[in-house]
């Protein structure tokens, strides 16, 4: 690895990764890739029209992290990830996506995880659907006022279903239901400790 760890940070809308990733990033100091959510100008007409919009919404994740990623990748430092290429393309598309969009999508995708690297450890965030649905309400972005309680319980069955059949990288399985922030000196110590163990120091 010559030193550099790529870290994903994955889990369900409203799990805590970007507040876990902001905090990791400043505290390691190492750059990292933030989800353009609220700048896709197709999200909020996937949630009033899916069938519609899956399409739009799911080609611009996946060519905005494709881009960063690739950027990130090149200079040769740790980065951290907040959700990484391949829940994109095998847990939020396979939801919003019909069987031949999918099909179409997959090309796209299994392209792009060609030209990138792999994480050396994904730390996925699990929390119960009334949390994160809380969780959203509270943050009040605009773009997530039409999410149903019936697409993050949807999500949440996908990402297990993902994670069974998972095997590119390691993923850790954190839970998430209390805090982060208010247990981030035990999670981070837990991220130091599995990324220690993978690069066989300490």
């Amino acid at each position: 690895m010559n030193g550099r760890i790529i870290l994903g940070i994955s889990g369900n809308i409203g799990v805590g990764k970007t507040t876990l990733v902001e905090r990791l990033a400043k505290y390691w100091g190492w750059d990292f890739y933030k989800e353009p959510a609220g700048e896709n100008p197709y999200l909020k007409l996937y949630y009033e029209e899916p069938e519609r919009w899956g399409l739009h919404s799911q080609i611009y994740f996946l060519a905005n992290r494709f881009e960063e990623e690739l950027r990130l990748s090149n200079l040769g430092k740790s980065y951290i990830l907040d959700r990484t290429i391949y829940e994109d393309g095998e847990v939020f598309a396979k939801i919003a996506l019909r069987e031949k969009e999918y099909k179409t999508y997959l090309k796209l995708y299994k392209l792009a995880i060609r030209y990138l690297p792999k994480p050396n450890l994904i730390i996925y965030l699990r929390a119960p659907v009334d949390v994160l649905m809380k969780r959203i309400k509270k943050r009040k972005r605009k773009e997530e006022g039409l999410i149903s309680y019936e697409y993050i319980e949807k999500l949440n069955e996908a990402y297990e279903e993902w994670l069974k059949g998972f095997k590119k990288t390691k993923v850790v399985v954190y839970d998430a239901k209390e805090d982060i922030i208010e247990n981030i000196e035990l999670l981070i110590s837990l991220i130091e400790r599995e990324m220690k163990s993978l690069t066989g120091k300490g």
